[in-house]
């Protein structure tokens, strides 16, 4: 009977290491690219992609980069139809894979992870060897466009799109027959649609005036600094073991 219940008991283990390895280890996420934790999008899409096909897995992985191309998730009618064109038995479990499939692609473009790390971190969280091959081959196809779409939809404050300006004189007040201050109205129209006017006076649009110029010439000084030089250099090679 003892006999039985060792045997028993190495089975169990058995099992136990192979299931070790189709899931995320533990402590790994401050290690990777998604530190400081790995989202739990992925956490729980890594048990799941052990029972997919890697044909399945394409298809995915190129409907999570026309969803980037489209700046939006897919609708569910689009999203049922990605799964009709996938098939398979993981059916009810694509939107699970194709939700970790949108992190690991999102956070390595916006973090600028080189495809090295970015495959060397996928393969210690156990995804499967040839699907960080589809996805490191597609991230090096579209890179530039996936990085510009990332600028494009990134938060941010609203940008600058008109600005108008005249001059305004105050010929009298009511404590001053005369006067004749100039002072300076501007109405800024920002990328939200939102209309912002304010006046200042001439002193204060000379400080502005000043400011601006201050700020031109620092960014041009830094742009001409040899680190900056350096990491616009190693920024143009993007993915270095192309």
């Amino acid at each position: 009977m003892n006999k039985f219940k060792k045997a028993a008991n190495k089975v169990k283990l058995g099992v136990m290491a192979v299931e070790s390895f189709k899931s995320v280890p533990h402590g790994i996420d401050g290690d990777t690219f998604f530190s400081p934790e790995i989202p739990e999008s992925i956490k729980s899409a890594v048990q799941l992609l052990h029972k997919v096909e890697a044909a399945a897995f394409d298809k995915l992985v190129h409907a999570v980069v026309e969803s980037f191309h489209s700046g939006d998730f897919p609708s569910d009618q689009a999203f049922e139809r990605v799964q009709a064109d996938v098939g398979g038995d993981e059916g009810p479990n694509y939107n699970v894979i194709f939700t970790a499939i949108h992190s690991i692609i999102r956070t390595a473009v916006r973090n600028r992870t080189k495809a090295s790390v970015v495959a060397a971190d996928l393969k210690a969280i156990n995804v499967p060897p040839p699907f960080v091959d589809i996805i490191i081959k597609v991230m090096k196809q579209e890179r530039f466009q996936l990085e510009t779409q990332s600028v494009v939809t990134r938060t941010r404050f609203p940008r600058l799109d008109n600005l108008q300006w005249r001059v305004d004189v105050a010929i009298s007040s009511s404590s001053l027959l005369r006067v004749f201050r100039p002072s300076i109205l501007f109405q800024m129209s920002l990328s939200d649609g939102s209309i912002k006017t304010f006046e200042v006076s001439v002193e204060q649009f000379h400080q502005l005036r000043y400011n601006t110029a201050k700020v031109l010439r620092d960014m041009q000084e830094l742009e001409r600094h040899p680190i900056m030089r350096i990491a616009f250099e190693g920024d143009k090679k993007k993915f270095d073991d192309k």
